[in-house]
């Protein structure tokens, strides 16, 4: 097959992959910049996110908000590379702040980003080869060799930014991992994440449809708290979801959750909740016990919640047959609802990769140790966070991080000043 050659080649057109071509050829135009893409166009993954409005990143980069080994060198990457928003900003692409920091186009269409980042390659004279897929990665005397079914391909530098497992549909089915082990790279486990929890289906019956604010928690087999988070919980056939309650199967890297833990109406003072349902005890004390907390939930999940605390007796019954015992245990439960874990979510609802390359097999210049030339960037990474552009920021700035180091690695290898 026909062999091609460039100074830097990048492994996947997704969104690290476009941030690393951008910044490298911005860095040294001299240097030319490959991006080798299965799919019919780059960017696929993009037009996809944020329903399609594209929440492109988060004015924020706490650490606070991601989570893996490669978590180390994110302090040092934001400090040496732009932000989502001025990134942007810089080929034309102004952006809106939304709640909680959240960035979208001002188009508010996912369609904006994507071009702006096509029409930017074009402008800098990157190529990029659709349609080739990557079979196999080699380090050779000459450089980075690269075998696919557009044919073999020769790079000083490489940079892989195939992604992880999410969202295989896009291209993202982690078939990169196979080629890096032969190279001798390891895979910390790969888990889906940002992803519902799968519950028992009893339990969701009447809750189908209902939408929920509660402080969420993900608890171990013996009680010990792995995760917390806050926000709207929703509720479909067969999991319990809602951002909030993704955020948890982020944040639980080490230790899958027993449960997820509701504490509802997080407005009232735990001291206030016990008079509160008395006082509602007496004002609807012939009312039947399907309305008795109507108002303070939907009437359905009152229902649901009533018999999560063992309230056995017909709804018809009236309110005042309720023991204090009972109303105790009501207490209870609206502080602490338990929903027992079957399983997480499939990689097809999966929005990131939890796992990936681990820190200790790359240098903080995201570069292999094993492999001279090898850089990474973006979910193929140990490496991810909550909802709310925090992976898309880890995306573009892990990208235009490997970049510039590539390009300054040939530059530095050419006697160049750099």
């Amino acid at each position: 097959m026909q062999q091609y050659t460039t100074d830097i080649m990048i492994i996947g057109g997704g969104a690290s992959g476009l941030a690393a071509a951008v910044a490298a050829k911005r860095f040294c135009p001299e240097l030319s910049v490959m991006i080798l893409e299965r799919n019919s166009r780059v960017g696929k993954k993009i037009l996809a996110t944020g329903n399609g409005r594209c929440n492109l990143g988060n004015i924020s980069t706490d650490s606070r908000y991601y989570y893996g080994s490669c978590k180390k060198y994110w302090n040092t990457i934001v400090e040496q590379t732009q932000p989502a928003e001025a990134f942007f900003q810089s080929m034309g692409l102004y952006c809106r702040r939304e709640s909680d920091g959240r960035l979208y186009p001002c188009s508010n269409q996912a369609a904006s980003v994507l071009d702006a980042l096509r029409l930017t390659i074009e402008q800098e004279g990157i190529s990029d080869v659709c349609y080739c897929l990557v079979s196999d990665i080699q380090q050779t005397e000459s450089g980075i060799l690269a075998k696919t079914t557009q044919g073999d391909f020769l790079a000083s530098a490489a940079i892989v930014t195939t992604g992880g497992f999410a969202a295989p549909k896009t291209g993202s089915d982690g078939s990169a991992f196979s080629w890096l082990l032969n190279l001798g790279h390891h895979c910390n486990t790969p888990k889906p994440a940002l992803v519902p929890f799968l519950t028992k289906p009893v339990l969701l019956r009447l809750l189908k449809g209902i939408r929920l604010s509660a402080e969420v928690t993900a608890i171990s087999e013996n009680g010990t708290v792995l995760a917390v988070d806050t926000g709207e919980v929703q509720f479909t056939e067969r999991t319990i979801s809602g951002i909030c309650v993704m955020n948890l199967s982020a944040a639980c890297v080490g230790q899958e959750p027993a449960a997820i833990c509701l504490r509802l109406l997080p407005e009232i003072p735990e001291q206030r909740l016990l008079p509160l349902l008395w006082e509602l005890y007496g004002v609807r004390t012939n009312w039947k016990l399907e309305d008795w907390l109507t108002g303070l939930l939907p009437k359905k999940a009152g229902i649901q919640l009533l018999r999560s605390a063992g309230i056995a007796m017909s709804m018809d019954t009236p309110v005042y047959e309720i023991t204090p015992q009972q109303l105790e245990q009501v207490a209870k439960t609206i502080l602490s609802w338990k929903f027992p874990v079957l399983s997480r979510g499939s990689w097809q609802e999966a929005q990131v990769t939890s796992g990936g390359i681990p820190a200790e097999e790359i240098d903080a210049d995201l570069q292999s140790r094993l492999v001279n030339g090898l850089f990474f960037a973006g979910e193929i990474l140990d490496f991810h966070g909550n909802c709310g552009g925090y992976n898309l920021n880890w995306a573009w700035q892990s990208g235009q991080f490997s970049g510039e180091n590539a390009a300054k690695q040939i530059l530095q290898k050419r006697g160049d000043t750099v």
